[in-house]
């Protein structure tokens, strides 16, 4: 199996300098005070679900929910928005996301620009994302700059760099796909290579004061990349935890989810893409309760690469997406499908059914999935990603309300513990806030219409590429 395409950041790291202006896919509204009231909408309520019975109107107070009531209850001389029948959801979260990354193909030079995915982020509705793994400093830097008002994007949480082993994943990847001068950039900002429990606390104490808010951890063994020690994760995740931060995994196969578990990680970042969970690591997590990034689109988008046509892409997609880049996906060079490549798709194809089971295994058990995009990402586009990924979990059994909760209630506890800013429309959280047209508890497709947009109690109005 090559390294060549599996779906890593590294796809995407090529641009370490501007690449032109960025499409702007969302601007704030200008003159719109961000107190007003939206009325007859109908609500999602995150933690049961489903929808609230009947309409309500929801105030929003200096960008926060101030109160959910029946119609007519609020009285206050404020804007009005006729939310018209639509469906009023939290805004979305998505909890695996590379926002350096890139959706191209590797035969196809599109550079990657953050600035454009933080946008897509924000135009398919994800009000709040994990960077799970990202150039070191930067990464802390945009996180840092969205939270001081000096960059528009989703409220972004960061991992920084993603410890591994020597020449663990993902560097065995960078080393076969990048150029040497980004190899020389990229690797040692995007990874920490560590091969002993001391070398590893001594770099978790080197990052410490750029305040990550979980330490990321490469858990994955692949060909030529050979994985990190357990006494290695161990001392990582132990290191995090004297900090109050916490660690979570990159894993592969079932072994990896055991090992992770007992070095004390605190989630998944994957289910198993290469096998069915064995019912041991199940019980593992299910008895630590530790919560799974599930992931199902990712591994489908590579399955589809080359094979794919251009009415396969959502309409979301096309939105987002460089037409350019969608061509590239549809038609593969002949090296794609011969050799090592063609080993790896057929792997991928493989455990295409295993994947879902698993997640329907993790939920008989009682494990939280959670909802997570790893876009931008080899065919996987930022924003729209989640849209793909919460498909792909009713898919595997979950229901839309489910497949929701899991994007807005669940990965806002994930982020925050029991009392997040974000995930729920209630009182007193940010007006982080969906209109969708359609009930997406019946049908999951109704996310991708969108019909309203706001950030913080700001509206935002959104832009499709040009041409879309």
């Amino acid at each position: 199996m090559t390294r060549r395409s599996l779906p890593v950041l590294a796809l995407g790291l090529l641009a370490l300098a501007g690449c032109g202006k960025s499409h702007e896919f969302v601007t704030p509204l200008s003159g719109q005070a961000n107190t007003f009231v939206i009325r007859n909408v109908h609500v999602f309520d995150a933690p049961r679900a489903a929808l609230l019975d009947g309409p309500r109107d929801i105030l929003v107070r200096d960008g926060r929910i101030a109160a959910v009531e029946t119609p007519g209850e609020v009285r206050e001389a404020v804007r009005e928005i006729d939310g018209g029948g639509k469906t009023l959801i939290p805004g979305l979260i998505d909890v695996h996301v590379h926002s350096g990354g890139s959706a191209s193909p590797s035969w196809h030079t599109e550079l990657p620009d953050t600035d454009e995915n933080l946008g897509a982020l924000l135009y398919a509705g994800v009000t709040t994302a994990l960077d799970a793994a990202g150039l070191t400093p930067d990464v802390f830097r945009v996180r840092d700059d969205i939270r001081s008002g000096k960059k528009l994007g989703p409220r972004l949480f960061a991992a920084g760099p993603m410890f591994t082993g020597p020449g663990g994943h993902p560097v065995g990847i960078m080393r076969e796909t990048l150029p040497f001068w980004a190899r020389w950039y990229v690797i040692p900002r995007l990874t920490r290579q560590e091969a002993t429990p001391d070398e590893a606390r001594q770099a978790v104490a080197e990052l410490l004061p750029e305040h990550p808010d979980v330490l990321k951890i490469a858990v994955d063994q692949l060909p030529i990349e050979p994985r990190i020690g357990t006494d290695v994760v161990a001392a990582i995740a132990a290191a995090g935890h004297e900090q109050r931060i916490r660690s979570v995994a990159h894993v592969g196969r079932s072994v990896d989810v055991l090992d992770s578990v007992r070095a004390g990680i605190d989630a998944m970042m994957h289910s198993p893409y290469q096998e069915e969970i064995s019912d041991e690591a199940v019980a593992a997590l299910a008895a630590k309760g530790i919560p799974v990034v599930a992931t199902l689109a990712v591994w489908d988008a590579v399955e589809r690469v080359g094979i794919v046509r251009a009415s396969d892409f959502t309409p979301l997609e096309r939105e987002i997406a460089k037409p350019a880049v969608l061509d590239a996906l549809t038609t593969a060079p002949a090296s794609w499908t011969t050799g090592t490549t063609s080993e790896m798709v057929r792997q991928l194809a493989a455990a295409h059914a295993a994947r879902r089971r698993n997640v329907q295994k993790l939920r008989a058990a009682g494990v939280t999935v959670l909802a997570g995009s790893d876009a931008a990402n080899l065919g996987q586009f930022p924003g729209a990603g989640l849209h793909v990924e919460l498909a792909k979990l009713v898919e595997a059994g979950m229901t839309p309300g489910e497949a929701l909760r899991a994007a807005t209630s669940d990965n806002a506890r994930f982020l925050e513990g029991e009392t997040p800013e974000a995930g729920e429309v209630a009182v007193g959280r940010r007006a982080d806030l969906v209109l969708v047209d359609g009930d997406p508890t019946a049908d999951i497709a109704a996310l991708d219409r969108i019909a309203r947009l706001f950030l913080g109690g700001v509206e935002l109005e959104r832009h499709p590429r040009d041409g879309a």
